[in-house]
């Protein structure tokens, strides 16, 4: 009767702790970086720049290949391999983009799983997940405002979109 109430006390211990470390994971300094280089993009895409929008993807690919807050995960490595290896695909995708039409097919993927890693982590500030239902069959992104600026369709349908929900610690 002791052993099973010192191994039960020993899991409740280890899942309590398991719980408090998945709710305080997070990377601020990483995911404020790549918030900062994302909407730069975004903003480059809603004024259709491309030239624009591949500088500041080189920035956010730089940190999602080098962070050290990124490659480091040995608590929860197989979840992160999987969605670090979603993100780099995308920014891959993004990186052979020699058209902005092919730059924002891989920007809507980069969308995605920046929204995870947000939804994930959470975030210091305030941003806004917005969405087009014409793109792609519907596309999100992220926005630091509230007003819509669809950067899928730059300057064609400029206001087409939604805020969908606000983003906020």
């Amino acid at each position: 009767m002791k052993t099973l109430l010192t191994a039960l006390l020993t899991i409740f211990i280890t899942f309590s702790v398991q719980a408090q470390h998945s709710q305080t994971h997070g990377h601020p300094e990483h995911l404020e970086t790549l918030v900062g280089e994302y909407l730069n993009m975004k903003n480059s895409l809603i004024s259709d720049e491309l030239e624009s929008a591949q500088t500041h993807l080189r920035a956010f690919s730089e940190e999602v290949k080098n962070s050290v807050e990124m490659n480091d995960h040995e608590e929860h490595s197989e979840q992160h391999d999987m969605h670090h290896g979603s993100m780099t695909e995308a920014v891959q995708h993004a990186e052979r983009a020699d058209d902005i039409e092919t730059f924002r097919l891989a920007f809507k993927k980069i969308s995605e799983q920046l929204l995870t890693a947000l939804e994930n982590q959470g975030y210091e500030g305030v941003l806004y997940k917005q969405y087009c239902p014409m793109y792609e069959g519907g596309s999100n992104w992220i926005s630091d405002s509230e007003e819509i600026a669809n950067p899928f369709y730059g300057s064609q349908m400029h206001n087409c979109g939604e805020t969908v929900e606000k983003i906020d610690s």
